[in-house]
């Protein structure tokens, strides 16, 4: 191969392209194609939108950090230049998430912060990398659990008569979707764990509150499932808990303040 010719052109040369998209070979995978190829432009073109560019996120920032500051009180004289490991992705995270208003205050409470003098160093470069994995359901939870960072959850287990074996009739119910007016509550599940998996929560499933008010109050929930025995099958609820990690009030103070 010429040393001037490039590896990808040399491979072209080498795969049979034309007899891969043959018209007579696969002609329902062309007219397909050409058919998709529309309906995909379409699909894309609101994308296009929605992605900011570095003028619209400096003019964003221009005001947005400022305000940062002075809702703070902030001194001028304690504004610094950020740490790049983490300003540098953060604006990068921007140019895909800044149509999500929840996501957009997060980055944006992260990077003032790492602009301040006294707040500098209480950031953590992975929280770029966390906000970014987050959806703005769970961003609602997580300013929630900054207030109240303690939370009941049941779910159902089914036993049948006669036998030992228990199966889970519902996943675990939290009313905290509900207070926080979540725009798909029925995804608490991944939620949850998806917020463990970050490690900005601890579930415990074996262990519950003492108290059986905060359990009272899932059940007089209109969307708490409710399940009657029967002669074959007993209904039972295994009460479990979950709250704000010690890693997720570092995170909550730094990325979601108000």
């Amino acid at each position: 191969m010429d040393n001037k010719e490039s590896f990808g052109a040399e491979i072209g040369k080498q795969i049979p392209i034309k007899e891969i998209y043959n018209d007579l070979a696969h002609p329902t995978l062309s007219t397909v194609g050409q058919t998709l190829q529309g309906a995909t432009r379409i699909a894309l073109t609101p994308i296009s939108a929605l992605i900011w560019g570095y003028d619209k996120i400096s003019a964003y920032l221009d005001i947005a950090i400022p305000e940062y500051f002075a809702k703070r009180k902030v001194q001028k004289e304690k504004v610094q230049t950020p740490d790049p490991s983490i300003a540098v992705p953060t604006i990068v995270a921007l140019q895909y998430t800044a149509h999500k208003p929840e996501l957009r205050e997060m980055f944006t409470n992260l990077l003032g912060a790492s602009m301040n003098k006294d707040t500098c160093n209480d950031g953590h470069p992975a929280f770029v990398e966390i906000i970014k994995q987050l959806t703005p359901d769970e961003c609602k939870i997580l300013r929630y659990l900054a207030t109240d960072s303690r939370m009941p959850m049941i779910k159902i287990r089914e036993q049948v008569v006669g036998s030992e074996g228990q199966l889970d009739t519902t996943p675990y119910f939290s009313d905290i979707v509900f207070t926080c007016e979540c725009s798909f509550p029925s995804k608490f599940p991944e939620y949850l764990n998806n917020l463990n998996r970050l490690g900005l929560i601890d579930v415990f499933y074996d262990t519950y509150l003492t108290d059986d008010t905060y359990y009272a109050q899932l059940r007089s929930n209109p969307h708490f499932p409710v399940f009657s025995d029967n002669e074959f099958i007993k209904y039972e609820e295994k009460k479990s808990m979950y709250e704000l990690s010690q890693f997720g009030k570092e995170f909550c103070k730094i990325c979601i303040q108000d």
